[in-house]
């Protein structure tokens, strides 16, 4: 019987012992490329599993022991920091087999979140990608818990046949020389597998009721918070979202990150039906490059990540001039017509010989299945993935508080707007927010703060009882999520409890904030989009960062600029003036109220990314309060203009 994750790689190997499980694409010094796939069987990671394990025990047993304030779970951390490959997944699961627990850290994180993270959780040992060793080294002196840094790639030389490796002999030499004098054990994957093939020690496997994980929120509304999730917590997860996803011999091109609960529980879940893992080459920018490689029949992220995948698509088809921009927009509106009238499902005989299999092949041509999660995907991109790559979107949703595994779109259900039913073994409910007008007795469709209850729901925060008493009443998870139940019983999030805001003259109505930023991005013109409530004021701004695809021909019509730079136009007061001309029919179009339109915009030519301005959160959500403080000035400048322009 499954009951922990360190079960389900035990019946994985059972069932699938000579089946390519894990896989990534191996670099070539020669010709200075990627090439293929090279794949490992689940028997072969089931080796390096033991042998790393037992490895992982010597280190424990020597540098660890019993040291005060490292077990007040009973258990011990593992700290993992690195981008998604085939030693993150071996590092779990060896973990897993001695009770360990993970700590994901965040490949993008800063300084200052990973020095949190690992003194919060008192991580004694972490495994992580040969660049992060500096980054580590470097905070030692405010982390006293680490003792060992263990480097997924080689350190004795300049790795071979590995995209993860760039560093030089001397480099690394140096970093040997660093963790001497800190006094920190420094040693590479390699050299701890053959500690542990040496002397391969005898599992102690975990309970269903023992630590799985703890996973740190990606700090959208503050400071990062320690979700604690049992094994009981994940394979109820794992099982749960079998039954909504088709993942039975499909082929995975895992790139979004796996420090994050979602793309976890979609391994997990895999893992039931022997699903290959192939992970991207590290670079979101090139994952195209690495679909067509793979070649894979299921893909998952979060709604950024689709929109950046949307925007490079219809970039060259839909609004590509001439005749093939005029075929695309053709075949897309007429595969959502038929779509949309039930008359029919993804495919057309006629439009995916002409164009969509030429756009099927950006993902390598065997897509079977997408699926989103995390925050609701925008209706117009989910329509658009549908047609134009001829497959099903999955939209899941779910916190990490409940495994990313709470509710799912069924596969037949060609409607978008809502996150689907419940998971099999998941029972929500809605609570009343009267003092924000959301109340379940409300017109047609109850309205109020989603709650979710079952066996995927966390223990608690790691450390802290009153978040714990706020997110858990009862069994229930309060989600924070506001929510509204369709006729057809599917759930539609409305948007988050934090960033709904009161208007009170002249409309005295809420306003949901991230809703609005749904619908206005909607537009080809806007890339990112930022909205900010005054609690002085009665008029919504906003930060608009336009896509330079759509963006610079109007500008450059609007202003006769034929040359001027985005640089140039996003300042120019005729292309603000145009550009709020169209925002404001926009949202005429969808039908917003008078307190929903947006009174003026500032224009960023920069995007919202994770590392440059740090505007959006390692799962790429936006950072409100950072980006509150980022375009402080911009705001306030812009409350002014309203001001002078209403006397």
């Amino acid at each position: 019987m499954v009951t922990t994750l360190y079960d389900l790689f035990q019946r994985t190997l059972m069932v699938f012992p000579t089946v390519p499980f894990l896989g990534a694409r191996q670099y070539s010094a020669i010709r200075r490329e990627l090439g293929e796939y090279r794949w490992r069987t689940t028997r072969e990671i089931a080796e390096l599993i033991d042998w790393f394990g037992s490895g992982l025990d010597q280190l424990y047993d020597r540098h660890v022991g019993r040291a005060p304030g490292f077990s007040p779970l009973h258990q011990t951390p593992l700290g993992i920091y690195s981008k998604n490959r085939i030693e993150w997944v071996v590092a779990e699961f060896a973990g897993f087999r001695a009770r360990r627990f993970s700590v994901a850290l965040y490949d993008t994180l800063s300084s200052d979140c990973v020095e949190h993270i690992v003194n919060h959780a008192q991580i004694p040992v972490v495994v992580c990608s040969v660049d992060k060793v500096a980054t580590l080294l470097a905070l030692k002196c405010t982390m006293p818990s680490l003792r060992v840094i263990i480097s997924m790639d080689p350190l004795h030389a300049k790795a071979k046949g590995s995209v993860h490796t760039t560093m030089s002999s001397t480099a690394i030499r140096a970093l040997h020389k660093h963790a001497e004098g800190l006094g920190v054990v420094l040693l590479d994957m390699a050299t701890v597998v053959e500690m542990g093939r040496a002397n391969v020690s005898v599992p102690k496997p975990p309970s269903a009721s023992d630590i799985c994980t703890i996973c740190y929120t990606s700090g959208t509304t503050g400071p990062q918070k320690g979700v604690v999730s049992t094994h009981g917590n994940y394979v109820s997860a794992a099982k749960s979202l079998y039954h909504s996803m088709p993942l039975y011999h499909s082929t995975y091109l895992s790139f979004f990150t796996l420090a994050s609960c979602f793309e976890r529980s979609i391994l997990y879940t895999g893992m039931l039906g022997g699903m290959r893992v192939g992970f991207f080459s590290g670079d979101v920018n090139h994952v195209a490059e690495d679909a067509q490689a793979l070649k894979p029949t299921v893909m998952a992220g979060v709604p950024h990540l689709f929109n950046f995948i949307y925007h490079r698509i219809t970039a060259a088809t839909i609004y590509a001039p001439g005749l093939s921009g005029a075929m695309a927009r053709t075949a897309i509106k007429q595969k959502l017509q038929k779509l949309e009238s039930g008359k029919g499902g993804v495919k057309h005989n006629f439009w995916d010989k002409l164009v969509c299999n030429k756009i099927a092949q950006y993902f390598g041509g065997r897509l079977k299945l997408l699926i989103s999660g995390g925050d609701p995907i925008d209706a117009r991109v989910l329509g658009f993935l549908r047609v134009a790559v001829s497959c099903p979107v999955l939209e899941s949703y779910g916190l990490g508080e409940c495994c990313s595994a709470a509710t799912a779109c069924l596969l037949t259900d060609k409607t978008s707007g809502h996150v689907g039913v419940p998971l099999p073994g998941v029972d929500i409910c809605l609570r009343d927010i009267p003092e924000m007008d959301y109340v379940t007795t409300s017109g047609l469709h109850p309205r109020g703060e989603l709650l979710v209850r079952g066996p995927s729901v966390f223990l608690g925060y790691y450390r802290d009882e009153a978040k714990t008493h706020v997110a858990l009443d009862g069994d229930w998870l309060a989600t924070g999520d506001i929510a509204t139940i369709n006729d057809d019983g599917n759930i539609e999030i409305i948007d988050r409890k934090e960033n709904v805001v009161r208007i009170r003259e002249p409309f005295d109505q809420s306003v949901a904030l991230e809703h609005l930023e749904t619908i206005y991005s909607r537009h080809p013109l806007v890339h990112d989009i930022f909205i900010y409530s005054d609690p002085d004021h009665a008029d919504l701004v906003a930060v608009v960062v336009p896509d330079p695809e759509a963006f610079l021909p109007l500008a450059r019509k609007i202003t006769d600029l034929k040359t001027a730079t985005i640089e140039e136009l996003v300042n120019n007061a005729q292309v603000i003036s145009a550009m709020l001309v169209v925002l404001f029919q926009h949202g005429k179009k969808a039908r917003l109220r008078t307190c929903e339109m947006i009174a003026d915009i500032y224009c960023d030519p920069v995007p919202f990314d994770i590392e440059g301005n740090g505007l959006l959160t390692p799962t790429y959500k936006l950072k409100r309060r950072v980006a509150i403080q980022h375009y402080r000035s911009q705001i306030d400048h812009m409350y002014v203009s309203i001001k002078a322009k209403a006397q």
